[in-house]
């Protein structure tokens, strides 16, 4: 049977759990801003009875997070991805202002290209005039000067982002050991206290979320309360009251973008990160490379076609020209953990078959084998010693051992290094190494002088002056209707050859170094009919002459680099990079939004409702009144039976 008592102690328990609500409520709305925190309520349930009686009151068993784990997980998603979208935005803008004719500047890489090709058009106007060759030394010099600014930043920004990417490793160190601390904790109060520690997993799943902001996350939750966390890769970062710890360095060759690596295992994950701070990173990262290897690859050509012409001409003292520029050549580093005795060399020697980007070459039992580093191509490219790849001529000396290998780096370093070697405005070589003149022929047939060529190029039956003669000045003389005779500046006979009226005939004269190897400038006679003692003369190009300077010009207009012009190159860089700058703006606009969404749908669970927070405690508030009522109620009648019991 209930009593006084029963009623008083149900009146109690109502109490009791009204206030707990009330504490409970407060909590909630004193962690409003709080970063992190769950809103939470109370579980009661009936105090068990007899049957047949009435209810004996309530009891409080637990205080229960608003926590959904499916949207808590998509929530550290979409703040990872968004991280990494707002990192590469902010580099892809930072890339776009080193080229300022994609941010509409009126100077730049293009601009100082235009000019120094123009100024090379005025040497041709007056190639005897020292202003112009001054001009042109002047436009070489800044053109240089801009390659190498460039050059210089792109590096900078490459040494920011692998710092940004040192800092970043060391936050997630100290992040997932602080996650592996609190691991440890929940685990043991858990336990201990029949109940999840609210306040302990609301920290944690906070510095989970901070840790996503690094890198992208798999996140596996433990029936003992404990989150174990994975690299999207599948890396262990934290396993129950485990941190493992990640590394960053600029890995097996001592140089280049910085790599993340395994700490337990030395395994490279750089390739396997996505998300986050890191992941941004990388992207940010492949972005500059790709640039800086570019604009590399425009001076290496540049300075491959300029002073290759300038050794197919004469200076303004007559002697075949020398390099106007010079720059890197590519870099071949090996990995610090060889055990071969190899060494490789390489040379672009066919920029239009080039395509600027950095390899990984490895010795196989089947041969060498080039990755590219930001495509992943893969070319296997034999053994050796020579070997071919993408416009170059790698070659090996040594013995390599089988996974040996070698980080290739075309131009990495090639628009940085460039520099102007020419001093003197002697030194352009804007005259044709030869010129023809005809003497008082009779016959119908004409001379004229090419270009150079290559020696390979030549027709068969075409006549090749030596290049221990180049220079001197020569004649071809008819000896009949058929045949010639090229003569020395001392009438010593130099080569002979025959003559077709059809056909005419090539002459070719070789050059000496410092020329290409077998280059060659040629001679052509017309078809037409000479007659014996027809002549021409063949002299080296005066002052005067313009030919070699109208070459040089010409090299604006002709493909050099991956079968395009410098400005059609530099015009694609440009097109890339602002192509890269403009996607990673509406990725960050969409990523921001699917954050939005996400925090959106987490808060309607998860946040604090100040109007509903503000509705239940109005309710826990007149149960709180009511269970007083009741104590009171219990207790005037207590003092009446008292009283009662004292009156007999």
């Amino acid at each position: 049977m209930t009593g006084l008592t029963q009623l008083l102690d149900t009146g109690i328990s109502g109490v009791l759990a009204a206030t707990e609500a009330m504490q409970t409520v407060s909590n909630n709305t004193a962690n409003v801003n709080t970063p992190g925190y769950d809103a939470e309520s109370v579980n009661q349930v009936e105090l068990p009875s007899l049957a047949g009686e009435p209810g004996v009151g309530t009891n409080v068993t637990s205080i229960q997070r608003a926590y959904n784990q499916f949207v808590y997980q998509q929530l550290v998603e979409a703040g990872s991805l968004n991280q990494a979208a707002q990192v590469t935005q902010t580099s892809a803008q930072n890339l776009s202002a080193l080229f300022p004719v994609a941010s509409g500047g009126a100077n730049g890489l293009g601009a100082a290209l235009t000019s120094f090709f123009a100024a090379v058009n005025g040497v041709t106007q007056d190639p005897t005039s020292l202003p112009e060759r001054q001009d042109l030394l002047s436009n070489a010099q800044s053109l240089a000067a801009t390659f190498n600014s460039v050059g210089s930043q792109l590096g900078t920004a490459l040494s920011g982002l692998n710092a940004q990417m040192t800092q970043a490793v060391q936050q997630i160190n100290t992040l997932t050991q602080q996650i592996a601390a609190y691991n440890q904790q929940i685990t043991s109060q858990s336990a201990a206290a029949g109940g999840p520690p609210n306040s302990l997993l609301d920290t944690r799943d906070n510095l989970v979320q901070q840790l996503g902001q690094e890198l992208g996350l798999v996140l596996l939750p433990n029936a003992n309360g404990s989150l174990d966390v994975y690299t999207t890769g599948g890396a262990a970062l934290v396993a129950g009251n485990t941190a493992y710890q990640l590394e960053a360095g600029t890995g097996d060759y001592g140089g280049g973008p910085v790599q993340i690596t395994y700490a337990a295992t030395g395994q490279n994950l750089t390739d396997s990160i996505t998300g986050g701070t890191i992941g941004g990173l990388l992207t940010a990262t492949n972005q500059v490379v790709g640039a800086q290897d570019s604009v590399g690859a425009l001076a290496a050509s540049l300075t491959s076609a300029v002073n290759t012409q300038q050794s197919l001409g004469l200076d303004l003292n007559g002697n075949l020209g020398q390099a106007l520029f010079s720059t890197s050549g590519p870099l071949v580093t090996p990995a610090q953990s060889n055990t071969g005795t190899a060494t490789l060399t390489a040379a672009i020697t066919d920029a239009n078959a080039f395509t600027p980007g950095d390899f990984i070459l490895t010795d196989t039992a089947s041969g060498f084998d080039a990755v590219n580093t930001l495509t992943g191509q893969s070319t296997a490219l034999g053994s050796g010693p020579t070997l071919s790849l993408d416009g170059m001529t790698i070659a090996v000396s040594g013995t390599a051992a089988i996974g040996d290998s070698f980080l290739l780096q075309p131009t990495a370093s090639a628009a940085e290094k460039l520099q102007v070697v020419a001093t003197n405005p002697d030194a352009i070589a804007a005259a044709s190494p030869y010129v023809v003149s005809a003497g008082s022929n009779a016959g119908t047939v004409e001379a004229s002088v090419g270009g150079a060529v290559s020696g390979a190029a030549l027709p068969a039956g075409t006549v090749t002056v030596p290049a221990a003669d180049f220079g001197q000045t020569m004649s071809i003389d008819f000896t009949s209707a058929t045949t010639f005779n090229i003569l020395s500046s001392t009438n010593t006979v130099i080569a002979s050859g025959s003559f077709s009226a059809a056909d005419g005939a090539e002459i070719a004269i070789a050059y000496p170094a410092p020329a290409p190897a077998g280059e060659v400038v040629t001679v052509s006679l017309s078809p037409g009919t000479p007659a014996i003692g027809d002549s021409f003369v063949l002299s080296p190009g005066g002052s005067g002459s313009n030919g070699n300077a109208v070459a040089l010009a010409n090299l604006a207009n002709q493909s050099l680099l991956s079968g395009q012009t410098l400005a059609s190159a530099y015009a694609e860089l440009v097109g890339t990079v602002g192509g890269n700058g403009q996607a990673a703006s509406v990725a960050a606009q969409s990523a921001q939004g699917v954050l939005n969404q996400a925090q959106s749908v987490q808060q309607s669970i998860s946040g604090v409702n100040l109007d509903q927070q503000a509705a239940e405690l109005v309710n826990y508030e007149q149960a709180y009144q009511a269970a007083a009522t009741v104590i009171g109620t219990a207790q005037t009648l207590f003092n009446s039976l008292l009283s009662a019991v004292q009156g007999l």
